[in-house]
């Protein structure tokens, strides 16, 4: 009887614990549906062009596949328009290139401090179309010099005072949140370019 008792209470305790273990996973299913059924009404991210150019070409035209609002439509993780502070965080985080200015950026990958950087210096830079448009004199180098005068051009304050400050400008109402409105203020303005 004592063993009977045993069996029966190790069967009950199995079966406790299968039965918490397929909670689980139902739970889990239902939150992956949802999350899935979130992602499907919400308009699709642009896609990345594939960048058929040379490196050089790259460094001298400039970015490639950019939507109209530059940083802001990338920023605009669930694309309804609106950038949310939580949504350019993310974004930043995606690249931590993107929290620094061009010109601090650059200041990282020239090790030697001579103003330009080398193909070795170059080929460290991640990620690599972080310079696309920079190269002014299409000599396939990107110098100091020509870094300053990329984010100095009008409308590319972003690059010269990082995404953070520049979202700030954009927010002119300070509510965390840069509306279709306050971007089309931010072009108007040249604070913004048209891509």
């Amino acid at each position: 009887m004592k063993i009977v008792k045993k069996i029966l209470i190790a069967l009950s305790i199995t079966l406790f614990i299968s039965c918490g273990e397929n909670n689980k996973k139902a739970e889990s299913k239902a939150t992956e549906q949802e999350t899935m059924s979130d992602s499907e009404n919400r308009p699709p991210r642009p896609p990345r062009h594939e960048d058929k150019r040379t490196p050089c070409e790259a460094l001298k035209e400039g970015p490639s596949g950019s939507s109209e609002h530059g940083p802001m439509d990338n920023a605009d993780l669930n694309r309804d328009g609106t950038v949310l502070r939580e949504e350019l965080e993310a974004f930043m985080e995606e690249g931590e290139y993107r929290r620094v200015t061009i010109l601090n950026f650059f200041d990282l990958f020239d090790t030697d401090k001579d103003g330009k950087l080398s193909d070795t210096e170059f080929a460290k830079v991640k990620p690599n179309h972080s310079f696309n448009g920079t190269d002014a004199n299409g000599d396939c180098v990107v110098t100091r010099e020509e870094v300053v005068a990329y984010a100095n051009e009008e409308g590319r304050s972003y690059r010269k005072i990082g995404l953070d400050k520049f979202f700030d400008l954009v927010d002119t109402n300070g509510d965390n949140k840069a509306t279709p409105e306050e971007v089309e203020a931010a072009h108007e303005s040249g604070l913004l370019a048209r891509f």
